[in-house]
């Protein structure tokens, strides 16, 4: 009899990438590849110069039991404890939605409207989560301060850690807050607290990003989605009652001219259009579509 091919990097890949398509993994290869490459303690890109390299005993059961995870639906960021995002390292835990592509939209509008501003803007980045978009936005806009909240004392730990791993911890303040009612001996960024006509203390900020829970309360995921915190997913009957609670709070928080950038689920367009014109302290708001060609964000800018 023939010797048994040796289970090398690139046999293992493959494999695997077979059974996770029979099992409806999403993104077969990529899911495959990350497994493995955490189970090997190596970069991702660093695989395809060990295609020829047979694990050890050791490192293939971890990745074996990795694997029966996934095919039970188990999102691979949070086997792995990590997740890209604007080309940035963030730690996922199942305390924090997992961050995703269409959420980048947020980012790009946000940095958009600051570099223009001439002068350090402030940002509030309202159900932070890992803390990913507040964090992406520090880290690309270097004289930006940035306030990270979310009703989750979990979530706030990991966004504190993610601003940490990336460097921006001295211009990303974290707090716990129900949407963007903030506790007043909450320590805010440099650059937040400014004085009214009358001369009063006034918390406003150039940019608030949002990106709260939308999904019909018992609506349908799919099976990865299921894993993820329901606080941070379902929003009540229609999805758009934390919506409707940022847009009314929104405007008295931001300055003069400043954005609304808010994420929504992908039939809610119309509704938030109409919800941000019906209370007239908005522009008519941009809709942006996100990488599926579906409408997913809006950017309304302060009259």
């Amino acid at each position: 009899m023939p010797p048994q091919e040796p289970w090398t990097v690139l046999r293992l890949i493959n494999w695997t990438k077979e059974y996770f398509e029979k099992n409806q993994v999403e993104s077969s290869r990529l899911s495959a590849e990350v497994l493995l490459a955490h189970s090997l303690k190596c970069q991702r890109i660093q695989l395809y110069t060990r295609f020829d390299y047979v694990p050890s005993a050791d490192e293939t059961a971890t990745f074996k039991g990795l694997v029966q995870r996934a095919v039970k639906h188990e999102p691979i960021a949070y086997l792995v404890g990590t997740k890209e995002f604007y080309s940035l390292p963030f730690r996922v835990t199942e305390d924090v939605l997992i961050p995703r592509q269409e959420t980048e939209l947020l980012v790009a509008q946000a940095i958009e409207h600051l570099q223009k501003l001439g002068s350090p803007g402030a940002v509030w980045d309202c159900c932070t989560g890992s803390g990913c978009v507040a964090v992406a936005v520090a880290a690309r806009v270097k004289d930006c301060r940035v306030l990270a909240t979310d009703i989750s004392p979990a979530a706030v730990v990991v966004a504190a850690e993610n601003a940490q791993r990336n460097q921006v911890s001295d211009r990303v303040t974290t707090a716990v807050a129900d949407l963007l009612t903030l506790p007043k001996n909450v320590d805010l960024p440099a650059g937040v607290n400014g004085t009214d006509g009358d001369g009063a203390v006034s918390r406003t900020f150039d940019v608030i990003t949002a990106n709260p829970p939308y999904i019909v309360e018992g609506g349908e995921v799919s099976p990865e989605v299921k894993h993820e915190p329901a606080l941070a997913l379902y929003a009540g009957n229609t999805g758009l009652e934390l919506i409707r609670r940022v847009i009314a709070d929104g405007p008295a928080l931001l300055r003069e001219g400043g954005v609304l950038i808010m994420e929504f689920g992908y039939d809610q367009a119309d509704a938030v259009r109409d919800l941000l014109v019906a209370g007239g302290a908005f522009q008519e708001p941009r809709i942006l579509r996100d990488h599926q060609e579906i409408e997913r964000a809006a950017v309304a800018r302060k009259r």
